[in-house]
């Protein structure tokens, strides 16, 4: 599992942050130690990466001093050698880290042919997400990677800059280089296909994988901040103060509510989350207005404590996001018990069901008469966290991580039963011949026509079936070869007639079959031509 984004994240885990955690903890527990590793972008390529527990963080620290000082230049070197040293330690005593390096047998780092690679983290600002079509193609890695929305391509208005273009191309590049692809909600599976379909690129294999509810840690003691905002009702919206998560709405009808008489009788309305981009003008209008001062409070940097304390003693939760791929704060709502009112866009009634009351984003009326109607009824509160409290079914982790293991599964059936397919004009190269669209084509020159494509290749048995352009065969002999680690191991070799009415219109030039023992990172099938004219145009790579 790619973890370069929690690996690099030194601030409090914000919604990716924490769906690539809870994943790739869920995950350990379901495949285990020896079939699961963490791995992160590393100088061009993916590298194990093993995660020190707190209990070892001072042990390993103290050794690193030994060897590498703490310097900001040293602070990768020194995470790899802190975690080497985990990895090689054979005791400790006496202030001592004894190591015991095996020298005899190269270990494996990133990920090889046959594995499957899952990346769920914030990829798009990854150079790493340019390297799964490679991975794919020439490496035979299954890369599965995450869809969580299309907002910067459906709403490029709430997004800093011109990205629509920017991630179409995102999106496309990656569609290429996955063998699936996980949705975190119908809705994003639907704009996911609408959006290959209308950049035409390949339809991947897609996973519906709706997520845990993160419901905050309720150990340590709430801040200061947070024990006088709960010392009165209030009513929360958790969520980054953008444009998109549409505080706007709340705060125009608070305006409203104001203005017609309720100030007095309003609970406060408390924002958590710190500011994002294109709020300024929304913070000084809050910061400005006679009629909402000391009603709307914002809070930033939050501990899992104090999420936990807001929650419990919440009045109620609100969510007028204009769009979401999914809506992890509602759903963390609701397994607190609460009452919510919410937008009605994007997937968020996938989260909320039947057990939350829905609103247009676009009206601040329609959001006042809500607010003010809760307010004034308590009763139909109680009504409805009794419901929610009776009916709601708390999204798990580890529902959300079997749904990942199950698909990562049904890729790597597809993956054994599938041929590989190859264009030997795209996929290979020639020292004797041209390149001719799809084929390669002799020139009368002797030579290798055709070489490559050094990919990877898992075990197994496979045939191998060579097409050819009947009708351009001059007569003659050819030597075609299977072959890996540059040519000196030799799975099949023969040589072949290639004169005209040999065969059959559509039948192969050559049929032939292959047993890998081991994986291969290098295979070749190569053909050697003297002065024949012969062109190739396909080859088919079977497993049986």
């Amino acid at each position: 599992m790619n973890v370069t984004t929690s690996a690099n994240w030194n601030r409090p885990p914000v919604g990716i942050v924490r769906v690539e955690q809870a994943l790739c903890e869920e995950l350990g527990k379901i495949f285990g130690e020896d079939k699961f590793k963490q791995c992160i972008w590393q100088d061009g390529q993916f590298v194990e990466w093993i995660p020190l527990k707190n209990s070892e963080k001072s042990k390993f620290e103290k050794a690193a001093d030994v060897i590498l000082p703490k310097l900001a230049s040293f602070d990768v070197g020194r995470s790899f050698l802190m975690r080497a040293l985990r990895m090689f330690e054979k005791d400790s005593f006496n202030n001592t880290v004894n190591l015991s390096i095996p020298i005899d047998k190269v270990r494996s780092y990133g990920p090889r042919s046959g594995d499957v690679l899952i990346s769920v983290g914030l990829d798009w600002d990854g150079a790493y997400s340019s390297s799964f079509y490679n991975l794919s193609k020439k490496n035979g890695v299954h890369v599965l990677t995450c869809c969580y929305d299309l907002i910067p391509v459906l709403f490029p208005q709430y997004c800093v800059g011109d990205v629509s273009n920017r991630f179409k191309e995102y999106f496309n590049m990656l569609t290429w280089g996955s063998a699936g692809v996980l949705c975190i909600s119908k809705q994003t599976e639907a704009d996911f296909l609408n959006l290959c379909h209308e950049i035409g690129a390949p339809k991947k294999p897609t996973c519906i994988i709706p997520l845990g509810d993160n419901v905050p840690d309720g150990t340590g003691v709430a801040s200061l901040d947070v024990q006088e905002v709960v010392a009165q009702p209030f009513i929360l919206f958790v969520s980054t103060i953008e444009r998109r998560k549409n505080h706007e709405v709340l705060y125009r009808a608070y305006h409203l509510l104001c203005r017609a008489g309720h100030a007095k009788k309003l609970p406060k309305l408390v924002f958590v989350g710190m500011p994002g981009w294109g709020v300024s003008d929304l913070l000084k209008d809050i910061e400005l207005d006679p009629l909402t001062r000391n009603l709307i409070v914002q809070l930033n940097h939050v501990s899992d404590a104090d999420l936990n304390t807001l929650y419990k003693s919440a009045y109620f939760c609100l969510y007028p996001s204009f769009y979401e791929g999914w809506g992890l704060p509602v759903g963390e709502a609701l397994a607190f018990g609460k009452a919510l009112l919410v937008s009605d866009q994007g997937s968020l009634p996938e989260v909320g069901g039947d057990l939350v009351q829905y609103i247009s984003p676009w009206s601040p009326e329609a959001w006042a008469e809500a607010i003010i109607d809760f307010v004034d009824h308590p009763e139909k509160i109680k009504i409805i966290e009794e419901r929610v409290r009776n009916n709601y079914k708390i999204r798990k982790w580890s529902d959300t991580a079997k749904s990942v293991f199950d698909f990562t599964q049904n890729v790597l059936s597809m993956a054994s039963k599938g041929a590989i397919e190859l264009f030997p004009g795209y996929d290979l190269s020639t020292q004797a011949g041209i390149h001719v669209g799809a084929n390669l084509q002799s020139t009368g020159e002797g030579g290798y026509l055709m070489f490559g494509p050094h990919r990877s290749l898992r075990p197994g048995t496979y045939m191998v079936e060579i097409f050819d352009n009947r009708e351009m065969r001059s007569g003659g002999q050819i030597t075609i070869d299977m072959v890996a680690n540059q040519g000196s191991s030799v799975f099949w070799s023969g040589g072949i007639s290639v004169n005209p009415g040999d065969s059959a219109e559509d039948a192969p030039l050559v049929t032939f079959e292959v047993n890998i023992d081991e994986y291969v990172n290098d295979y070749e099938i190569r053909c050697i031509v003297d002065n024949s004219i012969v062109s190739l145009k396909k080859i088919n790579i079977i497993p049986i």
